[in-house]
């Protein structure tokens, strides 16, 4: 138990010595070096968590997409307005707590950690549905899939940046505003 104990500190540490590096520089900019000195470690003790900064960025965005799918499988089962409110304040409450972490994944990820996550959830969203009479009815869908994913992203990434000045109470009701709007 106490050796899960120092693990799960260790791994704390090393997360938290990479946020506060990647506030400064790009994730491709830090060192092992850096982190390990950062976090009052040894480079070998990084080694034992991880393989290489790569390895932690992708463990870090593996994390938080999987949480959101987790948060996105608990509420969106049918596409149904009431599961797909829920699922908005569900995950506006995920990226409000943790906004620092998602913006400088964002940020420093090229796209890529946004092109995960949609690809992830484009693909829930289609099987959500398996009603596809049709080739044309399947590309509906991945259209509206996308829009709706994109869309959202964009919408919290501007919310969270500080683009939009709007209260979490307040952005919730517009985003069920145009939910509403496009399935009605």
């Amino acid at each position: 138990m106490k050796e899960d104990l120092r693990f799960k500190k260790t791994e704390l540490a090393i997360r938290e010595s990479f946020f506060h590096l990647i506030e400064h520089k790009k994730s491709n900019e830090i060192t092992v070096a850096e982190i390990s000195r950062h976090a009052l470690l040894g480079r070998g003790t990084f080694y034992q968590h991880y393989r290489s900064i790569e390895d932690l960025v992708m463990a870090i965005e593996d994390e938080a997409i999987a949480h959101m799918a987790k948060i996105y499988d608990q509420n969106a089962q049918q596409k149904k307005i009431e599961n797909v409110s829920c699922l908005i304040v569900y995950m506006i409450d995920y990226f409000e707590k943790n906004k620092k972490q998602i913006l400088l994944l964002i940020r420093n990820s090229n796209g890529e950690f946004t092109a995960r996550a949609v690809d992830i959830f484009l693909k829930k969203y289609i099987s959500c549905d398996y009603s596809h009479s049709d080739e044309k009815e399947l590309k509906q869908d991945i259209i509206e899939g996308t829009f709706a994913i994109c869309g959202f992203i964009g919408v919290i990434n501007k919310w969270m940046s500080g683009e939009f000045d709007f209260e979490k109470k307040e952005l919730i009701e517009l985003l069920n505003n145009v939910l509403f709007k496009i399935y009605n």
